[in-house]
């Protein structure tokens, strides 16, 4: 993000050179078709006219009056949730190759039960977005790294996700996605692929 703060400032500027006003926005959320699920995060000095959009029944959240704020939000969020998918994914396949898949689940059911409820919840639901995610984890990885953390761990998760986009499961749509496929059969399938 801090690596692209100039470039914000410079859009601002531009912007506010022919008598607009310029906000940094981001969404957080899957398409807005369900009331509550999706965030308008926005950031910068001139929020005002972006926060009426809520009169329209949008959750408009202002975050702070610094641009790159509503950004870096969407930033860290997608760390968390797209970065945990592609750990899952990576060590689910692990276990698999290992043949310890069924061992891993088993102790997940005790110790684990909710983030491997999580897990059967998203991971299923990833391969028809892996392209698009391999960007965005490349964009975290320069956040992090402008930051002066490591930016390897949204490198390797970039690396999950070109990998889960070479396979066929990649070619499907929201609307063809097997929605009955299990995570095991998923990483099953991811496995057998590699």
């Amino acid at each position: 993000m801090l690596y692209r703060l100039q470039l914000l400032k410079k859009i601002n500027t531009i912007i506010k050179d022919v008598g607009s006003k310029y906000v940094d926005a981001s969404i957080i959320g899957p398409p807005p078709r369900k009331m509550g699920t999706t965030r308008f995060y926005a950031s910068g000095p001139d929020l005002k006219a972006f926060e009426a959009l809520a009169t329209y029944g949008l959750d408009v959240r202002s975050i702070g009056s610094m641009i790159g704020q509503a950004k870096g939000i969407k930033m860290a969020y997608g760390a968390l949730t797209k970065g945990l998918a592609a750990i899952s994914t990576q060590l689910l396949i692990a276990a698999w190759k290992m043949g310890l898949y069924n061992a891993l689940i088993e102790d997940f059911m005790k110790s684990q039960v909710e983030l491997y409820k999580w897990m059967e919840r998203r991971v299923p639901r990833m391969p028809n977005r892996s392209r698009r995610w391999i960007g965005e984890m490349e964009e975290i990885s320069k956040t992090f790294n402008a930051l002066g953390l490591s930016p390897k761990i949204y490198e390797g998760a970039a690396d999950t996700y070109r990998f889960v986009g070479r396979t066929t499961l990649a070619d499907e749509t929201a609307e063809t996605v097997d929605l009955d496929r299990t995570l095991e059969q998923l990483i099953e399938i991811l496995a057998d692929e590699m």
